[in-house]
């Protein structure tokens, strides 16, 4: 579902007629690769609109065993990892280089490390165009205070508003082509 240069989705009406595979991919661009999420909405089609589908992805991950919820909140890259194992879309999110680059990398691996080790699965955030360096603070916070199942709230939650923003995006992007 992507082109050489950025990726693409296809329109509601296409989605409606992919096979599991291509669907598979769609959600992978919208939510990173989770063969679950996108096997538990696939037979929930016709969908009349990415919103739909989106709505319908939120309702599917909340109704997930703990367990399944911890394989679709895994599947998110950290921030700050290595470019090479970040999908194209969380390069853009996660944006430019800062001046402190190095640093703010080695802060981040340690605060994912100590979040993983609370939790037990990654820190998820919709990054917004903020810095990695600006999100420090919340994560720091959200290491000292927060509860379990309040985290794995949020951090599912967040996918969620960054699949929508994807969607956004990437339509916003495809109608400027065309144009």
């Amino acid at each position: 579902m992507s082109t050489q240069q950025h990726p693409t989705l296809p329109s509601i009406g296409e989605i409606n007629h992919l096979s599991l595979e291509e669907f598979m991919q769609v959600i992978s661009l919208l939510f990173e690769p989770t063969a679950l999420l996108a096997s538990r909405i696939y037979d929930a089609r016709p969908f009349e609109s990415y919103d739909q589908l989106l709505d319908k992805a939120d309702e599917q991950i909340k109704q997930l065993s703990p367990l399944e919820q911890l394989e679709v909140i895994n599947a998110h890259p950290r921030i700050g990892e290595s470019a090479t194992k970040l999908s194209e879309l969380s390069r853009i999110e996660q944006g430019k280089a800062a001046d402190n680059e190095d640093a703010v990398l080695l802060k981040w691996a340690q605060l994912n490390k100590e979040y993983e080790d609370k939790y037990g699965f990654r820190f998820v955030i919709f990054v917004n165009g903020r810095s990695k360096e600006s999100l420090i603070p919340i994560v720091e916070e959200r290491i000292a205070s927060g509860y379990r199942s309040v985290e794995l709230a949020t951090g599912l939650s967040e996918m969620v508003d960054i699949a929508r923003d994807r969607v956004k995006k990437l339509q916003s992007a495809q109608s400027a082509a065309k144009i």
